[in-house]
């Protein structure tokens, strides 16, 4: 005890604190607010009139994330949901949206999954990966295709590969932790002449993933192990690319197979869960970009394959085991034109995309069949002090069960506005007020739609309205650089989707009968200064989240907060370096939630603080260079569970080398 109390004593002033930052700004003189680069290796973009966070990669260094579940964590007013083993499913709510709201895309290529709606994060990696970016709002990435406009969460991840390299370039990453948990990889890149170029990737992911852990209904009386966690997994890309100037163009293919054993709830009396999870999925991407001028003009097409097996031999059911396999394609491509003016930000745009989805399943009657098409239309300008950025999206869809099935056809169209604007009452101070709405919705998804005795054909899209009203202010001076920003927002969600009991605990029925009203505000601060050859930066982010069930009135969970949703949650974190040498200290912080829509204590989740320390060193060898990093994850040894009966590994170690060779 007096060691846990020590330790906590001596890293309580790091709950002030989070990221690693330089004053790397450039000012265009016609409009210095808003044209003005944020500084590469923080958290916040204070110069968006959206919230808009970026992980760079020395950034995803410091934080010593194993995926981009975990490297999300730390964005403010990101919930992860995490069921804990080292091949466990992550999913992210944002301000209390659903995963479902939130759209991922690689290099701009949209990832789709129409099946469930969601995209596990785990299966990302952050080895080659250049940054990780979350925008709220609207997509920012300008490779993104009409379709990444209409979610109201965007997560773009931009890999190595995707750019041209100015010499050949191989690299190697291992990671290793104490929980039985190991990865190895390899990033290769090179040119082929002046225009063309060529790389690949591979990762291994292995292990057991077992660790002891402390039952919370036990009271710390018996250390249990939590078995059923190994894992298996490799996956790999290749890419090859024309760069020519004016026209660039890239293909690409990736593979991931993927055999875990899925750790189930550690419930008392049943220690061991046999269920297991295989996946296989295909993508293949070509994208070609046009430039003459300030005019651009961007094609894709794109293909998923993605196969899932689900087996539970000890399921409670007439079968007495579950075995189902799913199979699900995309083949997508669109187009979107655009025009820059003065700066590459101010522009218009307009594109398309035509989606078309299938799945087979032996649990599904018929052959569940989307045709889309997405349509945008945008732009953004620059005024004085002000920001004026807008769209509007159009979606037109149809969905089947199968030709075989007559009468089981749906047509759905929807029109949704978004509209930013960022204002700078000061001329030398940077000094911004941005403010945003947006209308945006979630389709159902096909386990919605037509799922055995669950599914629902007449379903609504959740319908969200998003509002937020920000501040954000910086000072940037030659050894020191200080932010601060604040948001306000409310969200209001209707037509929700969700799964109410009919006859029995068998057999539900699926109904737009849900709405939430949410509510919150962000804080966030950065403060970073160079004495000498020491950077110190310490950074802080705070949320407050109200987010209650306002479906109906004379129920007894009107106005109780929905689960999984803390009302309080921080992420903070301190960061030396010197002469190539690092020290970082991370803090998550996440108060108290409840596991059902009853608020009783029954339901009541305990908060919780992760701590990690670490300590890096980079070497640089001629035109090589060398980073090994050590860190100490879960530093309090605390088995706490953000989702109810799947505890976390209490403190555990990683060690991470990567060997960059460039000629």
């Amino acid at each position: 005890m007096h060691l846990k109390r020590n330790i906590f004593l001596s890293f309580c002033i790091l709950l002030a604190c989070q990221t690693f930052g330089q004053d790397t700004s450039l000012y265009l003189k016609p409009i210095p607010v808003f044209a003005k680069q944020d500084t590469i290796l923080k958290l916040a973009m204070i110069t968006a009139t959206i919230p808009h966070y970026e992980l760079q990669q020395a950034k995803l260094d410091e934080l010593g994330a194993a995926d981009v579940g975990d490297a999300l964590k730390y964005v403010p007013g990101v919930q992860l949901r995490d069921y804990g083993g080292i091949g466990g499913i992550k999913t992210v709510s944002f301000r209390s949206l659903g995963a479902g709201h939130t759209t991922v895309q690689m290099d701009g290529n949209q990832i789709p999954n129409v099946q469930s709606g969601v995209i596990n994060l785990s299966s990302f990696e952050l080895f080659g990966l250049e940054k990780v970016a979350f925008s709220s709002g609207r997509a920012v990435d300008q490779r993104s295709s009409a379709t990444a406009y209409l979610q109201a969460n965007t997560i773009a991840l931009n890999s190595k590969l995707a750019s041209q390299p100015t010499k050949f370039r191989l690299g190697f990453y291992s990671n290793s932790m104490s929980i039985n948990a190991y990865e190895n990889g390899g990033l290769a890149q090179a040119r082929l002449g002046k225009r063309f170029f060529i790389g690949g990737q591979f990762l291994l992911r292995l292990g057991s993933g077992t660790y002891p852990f402390y039952h919370p209904e036990e009271d710390g009386a018996v250390l249990r192990t939590r078995a059923n966690t190994a894992l298996f997994n490799y996956r790999w890309r290749t890419l090859l690319g024309y760069d020519h100037g004016k026209t660039k163009v890239t293909t690409s293919l990736s593979f991931n197979d993927n055999e875990q054993e899925l750790p189930g709830a550690a419930v008392l009396f049943n220690p061991s869960n046999d269920q297991k999870l295989w996946n296989k999925d295909w993508r293949a991407n070509l994208n070609h970009s046009f430039k003459k001028g300030k005019w651009v003009w961007q094609n894709h097409i794109d293909f998923n394959q993605n196969y899932t097996r689900y087996f539970d031999p000890y399921n409670l059911s007439l079968l007495g085991f579950i075995d189902v396999d799913y199979q699900q394609r995309n083949l997508a491509g669109g187009s979107i034109l655009s025009k820059s003016f003065r700066f590459p930000a101010e522009r218009i745009f307009i594109g398309s995309d035509v989606i078309a989805s299938h799945l087979l399943s032996q649990t599904i009657n018929g052959a569940p069949q989307r045709m889309q098409s997405n349509s945008v239309i945008g732009g953004a300008t620059l005024f004085g002090k002000f920001k004026l950025d807008a769209n509007l999206t159009a979606q037109f869809i149809i969905d089947r069960l199968g030709e075989s099935v007559t009468g089981q056809e749906r047509n759905y169209g929807k029109l949704s506005p978004f509209i930013s604007l960022g204002y700078s009452p000061l001329k030398k101070a940077t000094l911004r007020l941005r403010t945003f709405f947006k209308n945006t919705f979630r389709m159902p998804t096909f386990n919605d739609l037509y799922y055995n005795f669950i599914g629902n054909t007449n379903l609504l899209p959740e319908d969200a309205n998003l509002f937020n009203l920000g501040v954000t202010y910086g000072v940037y001076k030659k050894r020191w650089t200080a932010e601060f920003s604040a948001d306000a927002y409310y969200n209001r969600v209707t037509n929700k989707i969700i799964a109410i009991p009919t006859k029995d605990l068998f057999n539900w029925s699926m109904q737009n009968i849900g709405s939430t009203d949410i509510r919150g505000v962000e804080v966030g601060g950065l403060l970073s200064f160079a004495v000498r050859e020491f950077r110190i930066t310490t950074n802080t982010n705070h949320s407050f989240n109200e987010s209650i069930d306002v479906t109906d009135p004379s129920s007894e969970n009107y106005g109780d907060q929905i689960p999984y949703t803390p009302y309080y949650s921080s992420s903070n974190g301190f960061n030396v370096t010197w002469k190539g040498y690092g020290f970082s200290s991370n803090v998550l912080i996440s108060g108290f939630r409840f596991s059902l829509n009853e608020n009783n204590y029954a339901n009541l989740l305990p908060g919780f603080v992760d701590l990690n320390s670490g300590l890096s060193k980079k070497f640089n060898l001629k035109s090589n260079e060398l980073f090994v990093d050590l860190k100490v994850q879960n530093l309090l040894n605390k088995n706490y569970q953000v989702i109810r009966s799947f505890p976390m590994p209490g403190r555990y170690y990683q060690l991470r080398i990567k060997y960059t060779i460039k000629k």
